[in-house]
């Protein structure tokens, strides 16, 4: 798709789902995986004082509202695209009670986020969730992660959680050692090539601390091992997929990534160098 076709597309989500989980994602099992890795993220910082966060793509809001709700000394900005996203992030927002101080949300293009009037100067940790992939073209990605550090304080941080063509790759083995065929990637969609995202963070001021595959174990058995078993159909209300979800939550606490490099989303996490 062109970016025009990709506005209208998420334009057109925002305008048929609002304020529902359903208008950035179709699984709350994979919601809860992502909002779990973040948090353990944000947890790096020292929860005692009081630290900015910026969301980029923050769609209607829902990260940037659950985790306030977890981390009560953090402020919360987001910025989407997506104006109709936006005021849907402002409804969710208007429902809250104890943390609607603590947040703000506004329209803004992330290749133009430096220039933004109302957002602040510079934040300890900024992160994405299936944004950036809605770039087409890998010079935007790059471009968009460049004025993304420029906005990251000396020492703060960068959390990514995008899609990845490597890892889903790997899904796409297990599936067809099922006998399944793979799956393909959303149209609106360009999955980050690895190779050259990781090679542009050091131009971009960032270096990459870690990687890790949090959704591994939910997605081998949402896409390949449920469809296996169901006549090729996903399922994504599947009981052992919620079992699956429950499992990974519990043990990323001291086993991070245990289940290898098979989810389609993988999160990076970078440091903005001194």
């Amino acid at each position: 798709m062109d970016s025009k076709q990709i506005f209208e597309h998420w334009s057109n989500w925002a305008e048929t789902y609002g304020t529902n989980l359903r208008a950035t994602t179709k699984t709350g099992t994979a919601k809860l995986l992502e909002l779990d890795a973040l948090a353990r993220r944000l947890g790096l910082l020292n929860t005692t004082e009081s630290a900015d966060i910026l969301e980029v793509g923050c769609g209607n809001g829902i990260n940037c509202i659950s985790l306030s709700k977890q981390f009560l000394n953090f402020n919360f900005d987001g910025i989407d695209y997506i104006d109709k996203m936006v005021s849907a992030a402002q409804d969710n927002l208007n429902e809250t009670q104890d943390t609607s101080d603590r947040i703000r949300f506004f329209q803004g293009n992330v290749l133009e986020i430096k220039t933004h009037p109302a957002l602040k100067k510079e934040y300890d940790l900024i992160f994405t969730n299936r944004c950036l992939i809605n770039l087409n073209s890998p010079e935007l990605q790059q471009q968009a992660i460049t004025a993304i550090a420029s906005m990251i304080k000396p020492g703060g941080y960068l959390v990514m959680i995008e899609n990845s063509q490597t890892t889903y790759a790997e899904q796409n083995k297990c599936r067809e050692a099922l006998g399944l065929t793979p799956r393909t990637p959303a149209e609106f969609n360009l999955f980050f090539d690895e190779t050259l995202i990781r090679a542009h963070l050091p131009s971009a001021g960032l270096s990459l601390l870690e990687t890790e595959d949090f959704s591994s174990l939910h997605d081998i058995i949402l896409y390949a091992l449920v469809p296996a078993i169901n006549d090729g159909k996903i399922d994504y209300d599947h009981p052992i997929v919620h079992a699956a979800t429950q499992l990974s939550r519990t043990l990323a606490a001291t086993h991070p990534g245990a289940f290898g490099p098979f989810g389609q989303n993988r999160l990076f996490h970078c440091q903005k160098l001194s």
